[in-house]
């Protein structure tokens, strides 16, 4: 099933922004101030990617938090966005309640449960995501779409990013045999490695989403840094490793002129330590494009690896176990 969820994330992109844009929103009664973003998973890594994709133009700071407690300045000043899929999450819906308590300006992004009984006790805005019977992870679409259009009613984001994401799903329809074709080789290269991804630091959600999708997919470890970031501790860690690594960098036409040069010297070391290291050149005409391209391109090779590796891509047993366990604690 999850090939055919892969296969599918341009037509879940169009209606995402279908429903984008007939969402109702309501105007704060307070200047806001900071926006905090709740969700785990994959109900929260399109915060994520919306933070990136506003990062120039935000007028307001913006946090992403994937956990049970929210930064103490939230306040009736703060935008406080709740995001599960299921609606169900224990750590989202535990924001949420404190969210409320504080006071501060709150929009639900959900299929229902009860984030969707709350929001209607509270008469908080609710936006409605279908019930698609998919993985949170298989829904990125859904959520990433939704958390810019909220960003663009509160004055937080460019209109024009909606026309990218657009375009992005043209860029898709027009480069998917060749996505699919390079992630099978990808994997290919990759079986039997521990994966290392890299890219600079106006793209981390993209390396997040593949690490993640990797883990669930492919049920494989695997780590991620960023550029520069990692050119002042994780570089030294390659001195004297033991394992086969694969090396991802994920390169972009939006890199400072500074992370081109670090990139090159980069590989030039790292090429000591593994004979798979496997430069990808995202395709895009703006920041948002190459994510999406990035993300397609990712989640094609974690279903490739599953094959590979003779896995089933859509079971996550032991997170249903997790759950099962803290709901027998509660």
């Amino acid at each position: 099933m999850m090939n055919e969820l892969i296969k599918n994330f341009g037509a879940q992109l169009t209606e995402a922004i279908a429903i984008g844009e007939n969402i109702t929103l309501t105007a704060p009664k307070q200047e806001l101030r900071n926006i905090v973003v709740v969700g785990m998973g994959g109900s929260g890594i399109g915060a994520n990617f919306a933070k990136e994709f506003t990062a120039e133009e935000r007028p307001l700071p913006m946090e992403v938090v994937k956990g049970y407690d929210l930064p103490n300045y939230v306040n009736p000043h703060s935008l406080v966005i709740c995001s599960s899929f299921s609606g169900n999450t224990e750590e989202t819906l535990i924001g949420l309640e404190a969210a409320i308590e504080k006071g501060a300006k709150i929009v639900c992004v959900s299929s229902g449960g009860k984030m969707k009984a709350l929001a209607e006790e509270h008469g908080l805005d609710f936006v409605q995501l279908p019930h698609a019977g998919s993985p949170p992870r298989a829904c990125l679409g859904l959520s990433l779409v939704q958390q810019l259009f909220i960003l663009k009613f509160f004055g937080c984001a460019k209109a024009e990013r909606i026309e990218q994401l657009k375009q992005s799903i043209l860029l898709l329809e027009k480069e998917q045999a060749d996505i699919m074709e390079k992630a099978k080789k990808m994997a290919q290269f990759m079986s039997g490695k521990f994966p290392v991804l890299y890219t600079h630091d106006r793209m981390g959600s993209v390396v997040l989403r593949l690490r993640q999708q990797l883990n669930e997919n492919a049920k494989i470890l695997c780590g991620h840094h960023l550029i520069p970031e990692m050119n002042h501790n994780e570089l030294v860690g390659w001195r004297k490793q033991e394992g086969d690594f694969a090396v991802l960098i994920f390169r972009s036409k939006f890199e400072h002129e500074r992370n081109q040069a670090r990139i090159k010297i980069n590989k030039e070391i790292i090429n000591h330590y593994t004979q798979t290291l496997i430069e990808i050149k995202l395709k895009g005409d703006s920041l948002i494009e190459e994510a999406i391209y990035a993300v397609h391109l990712g989640d094609w090779i974690s279903w490739e690896l599953s094959v590979l590796r003779q896995v089933d891509a859509t079971e996550v047993k032991v997170i249903d176990f997790l759950k099962g366990e803290l709901a027998g604690q509660a």
